[in-house]
């Protein structure tokens, strides 16, 4: 199976090629906001460098978030331009669920991402599983959210955690293309690929708009 893994849920703009469990191409860019400009040329790349074509494409993995309003939206999309022009399936992959699965630490631990200020994205995930789905927070309220089963967390809304429940391990966990890329293929082979007319990113909550000036 040839999967392509695609991250674009934080600043860091992440794409990964799998080979049948090998992974032929991996890139990540932190260039914060550059997702939009950058992706596209990833995709060219992977396939150039392994000399596969997008028609080789067997599933595409695409992190569905919560995270990046922006960044989201244009994962999705690409994932869905690649589909419809490839027929490749798509399976939408649970951000926070990926994070998660770059881990050492064995038991329940939670992934943390930012969101709005005073604010994080979390989840508690155990032996690959959810075990409490991804919520988002206000940091006051963490503390009582959070398990006491819990054996480490971390992520890249961590920081914002200092102070609460100190007891608890940091762990490193970094956004990874390939982890979404083999989450996905555990995903797809459990599920029907998603619908693409219906298919839309996890924002878990309203996404904040303004009102262009001089239009009432």
């Amino acid at each position: 199976m040839l999967t392509l893994g695609l991250d674009t849920a934080t600043d860091l703009c992440a794409l990964a090629l799998v080979d049948d469990g090998r992974v032929r191409f991996e890139a990540t860019l932190d260039v914060p906001r550059s997702h939009g400009t950058r992706l596209a040329m990833l995709v060219e790349q992977a396939f150039e460098h392994t000399g596969r074509r997008p028609a080789d494409l067997d599933l595409i993995a695409v992190s569905a978030g919560p995270g990046s309003y922006t960044g989201l939206r244009i994962g999705m999309s690409l994932a869905k331009g690649l589909a419809l022009s490839t027929g490749a399936a798509v399976v939408a992959v649970p951000t926070l669920h990926a994070l998660a699965a770059s881990a050492s630490a064995h038991g329940p631990l939670v992934a943390v991402l930012p969101s709005r200020r005073g604010e994080v994205y979390a989840a508690v995930v155990d032996q690959g599983e959810e075990t409490a789905e991804a919520s988002a927070l206000a940091i006051a309220d963490v503390d009582r959210w959070l398990p006491s089963t819990v054996v480490a967390l971390g992520g890249p809304g961590a920081d914002r955690l200092d102070g609460i429940r100190p007891e608890v391990p940091r762990i490193v966990l970094r956004p990874s293309a390939v982890a979404v890329a083999r989450l996905g293929e555990r995903l797809h082979a459990s599920a029907e690929a998603e619908d693409l007319a219906s298919l839309e990113p996890l924002y878990l909550k309203p996404v904040a708009t303004s009102q262009p000036r001089g239009i009432l």
